[in-house]
């Protein structure tokens, strides 16, 4: 009687999963059913979907904006850039008052790329000499201005009343000094770092970096740190004077050879009560160990070249 329980359980569950996968393949018949019979609709739901992110995407970002955004580039220096923008701009506002003002955009763009590619052909023909000497520059918040550029056979910095400290060159070798005037709208700002390269055909090689130190203090006492001196502190005058000076050999000054800089405030001030004077300038801007052309574009400057 028991095992008649159990077959009858048995059989009873099979007949109930049989009716259940029925049932789930009929369900998934009918979704399949319901899928096929709409998926026109679906699809053409999904086309004016596109369509209306397209016409807000362009409602957003109309072409007076976009002509603006080119011209903008344009002003830039960025043309690539700009001329993808006019392609846009055509491509989606063809009939546009402004798709025909970017005629004259495109038209300054091809102007302006000839006279770039001009520009580097006579650089690249006359080498480091087509490179403007600048002997002012601006740096974030310092104005700098440099004078006084020399080769000679001492470096004189930290001038007092009438007295003054020297260092004599080596023999075989000179200074090339010259006076920096900073201007600055920082109270204690940063200041750069120059360097000598000589010059070899299309690539420089670094030779050094100049000494860093004040022109000159109220007198002794200031210059040992006794009081304090205002005339050489940011905070209570814009504009310090320092003196800078590098040795270098007879044999590289011989060469052609430039003062470079490196667009970056990289020295900082640093304050030690038992140096002479208390206040230095510490700190480097990496000069690299060569130079090309291509790096006076943007991030180097040559002050003064020579023998070139």
């Amino acid at each position: 009687m028991k095992k008649l329980s159990i077959l009858l359980s048995i059989g009873i569950a099979g007949i109930l999963l049989v009716n259940s996968c029925d049932s789930e393949s009929k369900i998934s018949s009918q979704v399949a059913e319901v899928k096929k019979k709409y998926q026109d609709t679906v699809a053409i739901l999904r086309k004016e979907l596109k369509e209306a992110n397209n016409m807000i995407e362009l409602l957003s970002y109309p072409a007076e904006q976009r002509l603006q955004k080119a011209n903008d580039l344009i002003n830039a220096g960025e043309l690539d850039s700009a001329i993808k923008e006019i392609e846009q701009l055509n491509r989606l506002f063809p009939n546009s008052p402004e798709t025909s003002s970017s005629a004259q955009l495109m038209t300054k763009i091809n102007r302006l790329k000839e006279e770039k590619r001009k520009e580097e052909e006579r650089i690249k023909a006359l080498g480091f000499k087509a490179i403007t000497e600048q002997t002012t520059v601006i740096i974030d918040y310092n104005t700098i201005s440099l004078s006084s550029i020399s080769v000679g056979n001492q470096f004189v910095f930290d001038a007092y009343d009438n007295r003054w400290f020297y260092r004599d060159a080596d023999r075989g070798s000179k200074y090339v000094t010259m006076q920096m005037s900073v201007t600055s709208t920082d109270h204690d700002p940063n200041l750069p770092e120059f360097a000598i390269y000589t010059i070899s055909g299309e690539k420089m090689q670094l030779e050094g970096c100049f000494e860093t130190r004040f022109a000159r203090w109220s007198d002794y006492g200031a210059y040992l740190g006794n009081y304090h001196d205002s005339k050489n502190d940011f905070s209570k005058v814009s504009t310090v004077k320092f003196k800078l000076g590098l040795q270098v050999s007879d044999e590289k000054l011989a060469k052609p050879y430039a003062i470079v800089l490196k667009k970056k405030n990289v020295l900082y001030s640093h304050y030690d009560r038992f140096d002479d004077p208390p206040i230095s300038y510490l700190g480097s801007a990496d000069y690299p160990k060569t130079l090309s052309l291509s790096d006076f574009k943007n991030n180097y400057i040559i002050i003064k070249r020579y023998n070139i």
